[in-house]
């Protein structure tokens, strides 16, 4: 598969998981999708499922609700 074409789609996912979410909190931010990004990140524990996946807290990995390690060669 082309990764350029993967990486559209998703791309695609992730916007569209989080549409809704930026217009009901952030339809001030749009189009900045830097602010709209900080915007849901702020709001991460108002976001639907599918979005907030994509806003780990701080610490955390993605999908992932244990802390996060950094390992030091």
């Amino acid at each position: 598969m082309n990764t350029c074409l993967a990486a559209g789609s998703t791309r695609a996912r992730e916007a569209h998981a989080c549409e809704r979410d930026a217009f009901k909190f952030c339809g001030k931010d749009i189009p900045n999708k830097k602010k709209i990004a900080a915007c849901l990140q702020a709001r991460r524990e108002q976001l639907r499922p599918a979005c907030r996946a994509l806003f780990p807290v701080a610490g955390t990995l993605p999908g992932n609700d244990a802390q996060a390690t950094h390992i030091v060669d």
